[in-house]
């Protein structure tokens, strides 16, 4: 096992004291961490946070609050070094592709040949908090005919458009179909701008009919086997299209250790997760568990390197959670928490007055679970891809908010609404109705990009919730057991 700087205390601490505890940290555990491993562009990435905040005008870092370990330090450097990271893989000779839509399976195709990056130009719709509006990408994408109506991804045309943020692909790979309206249009922008793009349909997962074949997909759920053969083919299809473009064959040998590489991100990430989320006092912060889900979704642009970040974090939580040590009181409210959150402050805000995440639901559930290994390849994709709880029944999402629930003995959900997206009108009823069935509490908020002057409104209703669950300790309630 590598050895690392020694952690100190975990806490949560401001801007000003990561980068003091940053410059106190040894040269040669500095240059310990490099992506793009064995290739010409292998870069070392472990940043003073204020690099990120003044040289790349990631503004909203100096009011957020974070874990104390190096682990910590080392996962938001591998995240906020993507765009670099992105143009140095071209120049090392990789194709960039751009999937988009589908959050978590077409990156396991894509990266199944060696001489390819995939990330999701999707995540741009974070770029108006983290630079807390300076970079004027909902402005343009106003200009451009996408207005407030329109979700927070219109910032991904603006991005695009604007080639500031991430390099131009050099190939995009589009799922529609079971898409929303929103991002449907987003993406056929996107096309018109001249890049090569594959499109292939992602189905409406549907509810299999009385005596019709059935196939078990990896969430547990089950879906009519016409739709996964339909599926298959479909990703059959873009991988032929995929190889035509590289130049090479995509073979199932390469798609399958893909998948085996996958898997291995997976287990880590799911053992990150049992331990934050069942454990108490919570030993891993809101803000950065967060991000370690994100990162599954296309491994930021470096799988090697993605899986190293996360083992490091895994080792740090696992050595808390042996301990008995965690970065908030134990008496916190835990919570299952749905929808990753426009504004990142608003994280902080919920640990603050007394929430701590025993749980989520962010929109990806189908990019956290194992890729079943004994069917061929692409059928194995097709299963997961159609595991994604945004193409099915609401109800079924709702389940499985449920069963975090029950799976980590949390005492409430917080359904975190997207302004202007459109899954986010009904689902939060849906959620809070099966939810009332179990006795649960359920909290509906809305997070714009930039919630500073929302920010005493949330507080209130933060403290209000938390104090119902408090309420509810006396009585000592427990949802029901998860069958």
């Amino acid at each position: 096992m590598k050895q690392y700087w020694p952690d100190p205390k975990p806490e949560r601490i401001t801007y000003d004291q990561w980068n003091s505890q940053f410059r106190m940290m040894p040269e040669s555990q500095k240059k310990a961490f490099c992506y793009l491993e064995g290739t010409s562009k292998e870069t070392q990435y472990l940043e003073e946070p204020r690099c990120f905040a003044e040289d790349q005008g990631d503004l909203r870092l100096k009011s957020l609050r974070y874990d104390n370990s190096l682990a910590s330090i080392r996962l938001w450097s591998f995240l906020l070094s993507e765009e670099e990271r992105l143009h140095k893989a071209r120049l090392a000779g990789k194709k960039i592709i751009g999937t988009l839509k589908d959050l978590g399976t077409m990156p396991v195709l894509t990266y199944s040949s060696p001489d390819t990056v995939a990330f999701y130009p999707d995540g741009a719709w974070w770029i108006p908090c983290i630079m807390e509006m300076s970079e004027g990408l909902l402005k343009m994408a106003d200009s451009l005919g996408l207005g407030e109506e329109v979700c927070p991804s219109r910032a991904t045309l603006s991005a695009y458009i604007s080639n500031n943020h991430f390099p131009r692909p050099d190939y995009l790979i589009a799922a529609v179909g079971c898409c929303c309206d929103d991002f449907s249009a987003i993406m056929q922008r996107l096309a018109d701008t001249g890049t090569k793009t594959s499109w292939w349909e992602l189905p409406f997962r549907g509810s299999p009919s009385a005596g019709e074949e059935v196939e078990l997909l990896p969430t547990g759920f089950y879906a009519p086997k016409r739709t996964a053969d339909f599926l298959e083919r479909e990703f059959d299809r873009v991988r032929n299209e995929l190889s035509e473009f590289l130049g090479h064959p995509v073979t199932d040998d390469m798609v399958s250790e893909g998948i085996e590489k996958t898997n291995r991100f997976r287990q880590i990430i799911g053992e990150v997760r049992d331990l934050c989320y069942g454990s108490s006092p919570c030993p891993f912060p809101a803000l950065e568990t967060q991000i370690c889900e994100m990162v599954a979704i296309h491994f930021c642009s470096d799988r090697e390197e993605a899986t190293n970040v996360l083992a490091h974090v895994l080792d740090t939580v696992r050595k808390r959670v042996e301990s008995g040590t965690g970065v908030l009181p134990k008496e916190n409210c835990r919570v299952v928490w749905v929808n990753p959150v426009a504004d990142l402050r608003v994280m902080n805000l919920f640990e603050d007055l007394g929430g701590a995440i025993a749980g989520t639901e962010y929109l990806f559930r189908h990019a956290l679970v194992q890729i079943p290994t004994n069917i061929s390849p692409m059928r194995a994709l097709a299963l997961t891809a159609l595991s994604d709880p945004m193409i099915g029944p609401a109800w079924q999402r709702a389940k499985i908010v449920v069963d975090e629930v029950k799976k980590y003995n949390a005492e409430g959900i917080v359904v975190s609404n997207i302004p202007g997206a459109s899954h986010s009108a009904t689902e939060g009823n849906i959620i809070r109705e099966l939810a009332s069935k179990e006795g649960i509490p359920v909290l509906q908020i809305s997070v714009p990009p930039l919630t500073d002057a929302t920010s005493s409104q949330l507080g209130t209703r933060f403290e209000a919730f938390f104090e119902l669950i408090r309420s509810r300790r006396k009585q000592e309630w427990q949802p029901t057991p998860l069958a």
